[in-house]
């Protein structure tokens, strides 16, 4: 009898530690994800904050979603790139020839085009994309640049290139408005040895830039400690100034320049546990860090529960949690074969088919749009969004004169 008591109490035991580690794994597998993640412990720690305290609880009636792609677009320059350019924008164009919002316009991109490989005649060809009423231009710099004064000089040479084809400004002769990516994710000298300008808020600012789209940025250092919202940075002496902000709310006009995040979390519905960072490309063309293996369609890619996720974050100005922000980032013209041969209208298709399903107005923005679209919620603008879209930033010039319409 001894020998079988001590056997039962063995299993009981065994039966208790295999209990334990099942209860565990989920913690240590989340635990591992997020080490193999780097710089995850700059915004693990909010995320879970956030996720206790019920942010992420899914209890928002949205009622209209505005979706913005903000491609770092980087086809080169030279007569191969222009040639790879005229491939891809007709490419695109039958692509989401198919896809319109709730109010019927076409899907909308937002072609973030790189300074430190600025071609005229491609910048010329997207122009004409503007004009089509296809989307618009804004821009996006790799530098790492060690002082200010350099860092001015070279803005300054570059930003009428763009407004000689008629993005970023209004009206000829106005000075230029435009959005920002940072193409080393390092804005206001936030990774060391990537850019040195701490004042680089200041000086974007001054020659009328009102607004980043950088973040997330998962594996990089100049990721802020603030996730998921819409936010006001100020310049400060030191490096990575939009670390911390004013959130967008309602009632309040915000000072400093717009730090407009995508979203940044963990998908505990998905097996392999997945860390959602607003992408659409990276891995296998995803944008979510941790896959075992990739899915066998694009469209395993973007279920449900992913744009379900998307609403759950919820990026929205801080008293009005009815008006929901999806902005994605891709790298579409490196990923062409990717974006262009399933992923984008299975992404298209799924946001689609969600918004019908929660009865949820969907609008294809341009990230211009988007700001307006902040600045009409702070002041507390009710009623069709559609009339906002211009409300502060107007029409860029390749647009409007193209497409009087500005559709």
């Amino acid at each position: 009898m001894g020998i079988f008591r001590i056997l039962f109490k063995s299993r009981r035991r065994l039966i208790l530690l295999a209990l334990t580690g099942l209860l565990l794994l989920p913690v240590l597998w989340t635990g591992l994800k997020l080490a193999r993640s780097p710089h995850s412990s700059i915004w693990a720690g909010p995320y879970f904050r956030e996720l206790l305290a019920g942010r992420y609880n899914g209890a928002h009636e949205t009622t209209d979603m505005f979706f913005i792609m903000c491609d770092h677009w980087e086809p080169g320059k030279g007569a191969p790139a222009v040639v790879r350019s005229r491939d891809w924008l007709e490419r695109y164009r039958s692509v989401v020839a198919s896809h319109k919002d709730s109010d019927g316009r076409i899907f909308q991109y937002t072609w973030y085009y790189p300074i430190d490989n600025l071609d005229r005649e491609i910048l010329g060809l997207l122009a004409s994309c503007a004009g089509e009423g296809l989307g618009e231009i804004e821009v996006h710099w790799h530098h790492n640049h060690e002082t200010s004064e350099q860092f001015t000089a070279d803005l300054e040479a570059a930003l009428p290139e763009f407004t000689n084809v008629g993005a970023l400004v209004g009206q000829p002769g106005e000075p230029p408005r435009w959005s920002f990516i940072h193409g080393n994710w390092a804005l206001d000298g936030s990774s060391p040895g990537q850019c040195g300008v701490n004042n680089e808020i200041s000086i974007l600012q001054e020659h009328g830039c009102y607004a980043d789209f950088t973040f997330p940025a998962l594996e990089a250092s100049g990721q802020p400690v603030t996730i998921n919202q819409i936010f006001y940075a100020e310049d400060t002496p030191e490096p990575k100034s939009h670390n911390t902000g004013i959130e967008a709310q309602v009632g309040l006009q915000g000072k400093g320049l717009l730090i407009f995040q995508g979203h940044l979390g963990l998908d505990f519905r998905n097996p392999l546990l997945l860390i959602e960072g607003a992408a659409i490309d990276g891995g296998e063309g995803t944008g979510l860090v941790g896959k075992l293996r990739p899915p066998a369609t694009f469209r395993d890619y973007f279920k449900t529960s992913r744009i379900s996720l998307w609403d759950n974050i919820h990026i929205a100005v801080a008293g009005k949690p009815e008006w929901c922000f999806v902005k994605v980032h891709a790298h579409g013209h490196e990923d062409a074969e990717i974006l262009l041969e399933g992923q984008l209208d299975a992404l298209l298709d799924e946001v689609e088919d969600y918004c019908r399903r929660k009865n949820v107005k969907l609008h294809y923005v341009t990230a211009r749009e988007a700001c307006n679209l902040v600045w009409a919620a702070e002041k507390g603008m009710d009623g069709n969004p559609v009339e906002y879209y211009d409300l502060v930033i107007p029409q860029p010039m390749n647009r409007r004169l193209s497409n009087p319409e500005g559709n």
